[in-house]
């Protein structure tokens, strides 16, 4: 069991497929828990705030320790808004408006600006490979997803486009967190100390939008759902962090792709949506668009150490 959990840690391609199962399945439970009365500030500041404490608790148990100097402080924050507390409040906001498809769609925009972020900061070559891998990737997502964009309700407008906002801070936050990576600072460390950082800035942020004494935290339901978000939360970062240390920015925004794929397959399986032949046909092509990105991917990036 050691020797799987060792292989999948160094594993890009099977990092990828688990963060990116891992990711589409927090969009589910974030729908669930607010159709169970959760509001998004509150569902993304427990969440957080849970997932945090529980990967605090493995950085305690495992002698690590998490890096507190100022440069240390200031990338937590900065990470904190730009790479959770943005995305993650948006992506709740726009799940409950619009629906979880388009959720998880929208974040299949980031590979393509990651790729445009790092190639123009020099953090990783252009490859045309790559390109083409990610080009694959990105019509296998507008064909799976094609469907779904006539399900939109119109009257969602606003929350449609704000949706896009989502794929541009988990890009940004990409490139961020490859260029500036704190040496010596393991994936766990990472993860925790931006996860507790997020919590906080999200609710400094949350009387602005929300009063938090209308947060309901009394139903028995609506507990069990944020439970399974803190898990979910705790274990999806931590696998965002290993696969970005390990492959790079480029693959790791490649999430947006698998994300999408297993997004929609869930939404059919637990909310109804419908699979059709081209849906099936959009999951091939994300499958080889990722293989191919994943090839040329080997030759320009070195993980951080």
């Amino acid at each position: 069991m050691k020797n799987r959990l060792t292989l999948m840690a160094r594993s890009p391609m099977l990092l990828l497929v688990g963060s990116s199962f891992v990711f589409a399945t927090k969009i589910m439970v974030a729908k669930a828990a607010l159709s169970a009365g959760a509001l998004p500030f509150q569902l993304a500041f427990v969440g957080n705030l849970g997932a945090g404490l529980l990967v605090f608790g493995l950085i305690l148990r495992s002698g690590e320790r998490i890096p507190t100097s100022r440069a240390h402080i200031l990338l937590y924050l900065g990470l904190g808004i730009i790479s959770f507390a943005a995305p993650t409040v948006l992506s709740y906001a726009v799940v409950d408006r619009v629906g979880p498809a388009y959720t998880s769609t929208v974040y299949a925009l980031s590979p393509i600006l990651t790729m445009s972020f790092a190639a123009g900061l020099g953090i990783e070559r252009m490859y045309l490979r790559r390109f083409l891998g990610i080009l694959i990737g990105l019509t296998g997502m507008l064909i799976l997803v094609q469907q779904q964009f006539t399900q939109i309700d119109t009257d969602a407008t606003l929350w449609v486009a704000l949706g896009l906002l989502i794929p541009a801070f988990a890009a940004i936050g990409n490139v961020i967190r490859s260029k500036f990576w704190p040496a010596g600072t393991s994936a766990l460390a990472f993860a925790g100390a931006t996860l507790l950082t997020s919590s906080v800035l999200v609710l400094c942020m949350a009387p602005l939008f929300e009063d938090p004494r209308t947060w309901e935290f009394s139903l028995p339901v609506l507990w069990g759902w944020i439970a399974l978000m803190i898990a979910v939360s705790a274990i999806s970062y931590v696998l965002n962090f290993q696969l970005q240390k390990v492959a790079g920015p480029v693959v790791f925004s490649q999430i947006g792709y698998w994300g999408t794929g297993f997004g929609v397959v869930l939404a059919a399986l637990l909310f109804g949506d419908v699979l059709t032949a081209l849906s099936l046909i959009g999951l091939a092509a994300i499958i080889c668009g990722g293989v191919i990105a994943r090839r040329a991917a080997g030759k320009g990036h070195t993980a951080p150490t």
